[in-house]
């Protein structure tokens, strides 16, 4: 068996699932508060019968897809129950499945007159979910809420310490590490929306470099599988 058709085979599978990737955060170009992913490339040394091969036995794949977490733009929307972040920091919602952190975007105020996430989930402050009576809310950098210039609560800000991990669950939601900390250097804006971390014109030019690169894998992939053909049906006039 041609053993070097894996290389470029590992090759296509990890451009293909960077081809994923990238047109998955172009897609979110429009989503408030979208982190993109970056995948990290790594090689692993295949298992082999025989003896090893350098740079034949050495595969290509994803080592990882962490989050880029640098801050988005911030756009004025002028509605009150838009809240965007400046920093680090995380609000901290409770949800059917736990803690989750998410960056804020369009809240509301539901029926019961809690405060809650664009999921429904209700928005933690510094004594638990944050209840708004009827009236003129405001928040101001610190995350102070009142209604009515009578103080409410505080959003709950959190960052994510050294040596701490966390990752995306869906809805714009983030797990909650094991370890939390205050983010005392995040700023709160009201009636402004945080657009994602995407740059649209960078990531295309890296699609359309990712998809020549698949390309070329795919013809390295049909040469050699074509020369194995080769090899064979001359073994077999030979034999």
């Amino acid at each position: 068996m041609n053993r070097g058709i894996y290389p470029p085979l590992a090759g296509a599978l990890a451009l293909e699932r960077r081809l994923e990737v990238l047109s998955n955060n172009i897609g979110n170009l429009q989503t408030t508060g979208f982190k993109k992913d970056k995948p990290i490339f790594a090689t692993v040394l295949g298992q082999t019968s025989g003896p090893s091969v350098a740079g034949i036995d050495l595969f290509p794949v994803i080592g990882g897809l962490p989050a880029d977490r640098s801050q988005g733009a911030l756009a004025h929307s002028g509605a009150p129950l838009d809240v965007a972040l400046q920093g680090e920091g995380f609000l901290v919602a409770k949800t059917p499945d736990g803690l989750r952190y998410f960056r804020g975007g369009i809240l509301q105020r539901n029926v019961d007159g809690n405060l809650v996430t664009h999921q429904g989930d209700p928005l933690l402050g510094k004594k638990g979910p944050i209840k708004v009576p009827p009236g003129e809310m405001t928040i101001d950098n610190q995350g102070n809420v009142s209604v009515n210039n009578v103080s409410v609560d505080t959003l709950r800000l959190e960052k994510i310490p050294e040596g701490e991990e966390t990752s995306k669950v869906g809805n714009s939601y983030w797990t909650v590490p094991n370890k939390s900390a205050p983010a005392l250097n995040t700023t709160v804006h009201q009636g402004m929306l945080e657009k994602s971390n995407v740059n649209p014109a960078l990531d295309m030019v890296e699609l359309i470099k990712v998809t020549r690169e698949y390309e070329q894998m795919q013809k390295a992939i049909k040469a050699m599988d074509e020369l194995a053909g080769q090899a064979i049906q001359a073994s077999r006039v030979q034999g």
